[in-house]
């Protein structure tokens, strides 16, 4: 059996040796978008009530996930989650129309309240 070694294998294993991780995904500059999440509906809580509640749409770029942020922003409680009645891949665009709001205290959300903060950032996904 007779080995042949070329130039082209030294730069298969050197191509080897710089290849990425896998991971799942990157998060780029770390810059992203930051959105509020303001209630379009009224809607009454008792405390330690969960309920959804209708939001002004939030558009959602391809390829961006979504945090919310810890921090509260409405004394009465927080909102846990955004989503939209169909789900879509995080491959396409998306927008959410409501969030699942938490409530800390007797509330009535009105129009225009703010209920949380939605953050967005880019992700290079590995699949």
């Amino acid at each position: 059996m007779v080995r042949i070694i070329t130039r082209l294998d030294q730069v298969k294993k050197e191509q080897i040796k710089k290849a990425k991780p896998v991971i799942d995904f990157e998060i780029g500059n770390i810059s992203g978008k930051v959105r509020a999440i303001i209630a379009a509906e009224e809607k009454e809580f008792k405390a330690g009530e969960t309920k959804p509640v209708q939001i002004k749409k939030i558009n959602i770029n391809a390829n961006h996930i979504c945090f919310i942020s810890a921090y509260g922003t409405n004394m009465y409680g927080h909102a846990l989650a955004v989503g939209e009645e169909t789900y879509l891949p995080i491959s396409m665009e998306r927008t959410a129309d409501h969030a699942l709001f938490a409530a800390a205290l007797d509330y009535k959300v009105e129009k225009e309240d703010l209920l949380g903060i939605l953050i967005l950032l880019p992700v290079d996904i590995n699949f």
